[in-house]
């Protein structure tokens, strides 16, 4: 079987500039699919509020930090900055690509590398690269509405909690899916 398919040649695609100036980091690709596993489900799919469209990313003094919300959910993963790492101030990186990145480093090995400019990020890896137009927008002042100085502290079993949540969310109504823990 032979088949022929039309393609242009390599040098009419556009050239993909390289994001630079803002920042940038390399980090162990483990450490990125953790935090975007602990928030990705707190990213709105909502149109109306594009701002929330994707997560929030931030390096800045020691802590690296991606932070997600619906606008009634929030999620929250803070990891240790890596050595040689620049600062990068917050940027809104799409649903889209923190979808793919978690995709992309499930199973992966080794650094990544994240540069930045005014309007784009570039994750590079072993063997390809994503670059993706960052979220022009504000991303919510999420460190107003966690609780400071809040004495009462409670530890379970995650499994435990796990499992309760999950027996009652399979009668909650699909309207709601709220579950009331006391």
């Amino acid at each position: 079987f032979e088949s022929r398919i039309q393609t242009l040649p390599k040098e009419d695609f556009p050239k993909i500039p390289s994001p630079s100036g803002k920042g940038g980091a390399g980090l162990p690709s483990e450490t990125l699919h953790k935090m975007i596993a602990k928030t990705q489900f707190a990213i709105t799919s909502d149109d109306t509020r594009f701002f929330l469209n994707g997560a929030l990313f931030v390096l800045e003094a020691e802590q690296m930090s991606l932070v997600a919300t619906d606008g009634h959910r929030l999620a929250r993963a803070d990891k240790k900055l890596p050595k040689g790492a620049d600062s990068i101030p917050g940027v809104i990186v799409h649903r889209k690509l923190v979808n793919e990145v978690s995709r992309l480093t499930e199973d992966m090995d080794g650094d990544i590398s994240i540069g930045l400019s005014e309007a784009k990020i570039r994750i590079d890896f072993d063997g390809g690269g994503l670059t993706s137009k960052l979220i022009d927008g504000t991303f919510p002042d999420y460190e107003r509405v966690i609780p400071e100085g809040n004495e009462k502290r409670a530890e379970v079993n995650a499994r435990t909690l796990m499992a309760a949540i999950d027996r009652v969310s399979t009668v909650s109504t699909e309207k709601s899916r709220a579950v009331k823990v006391i």
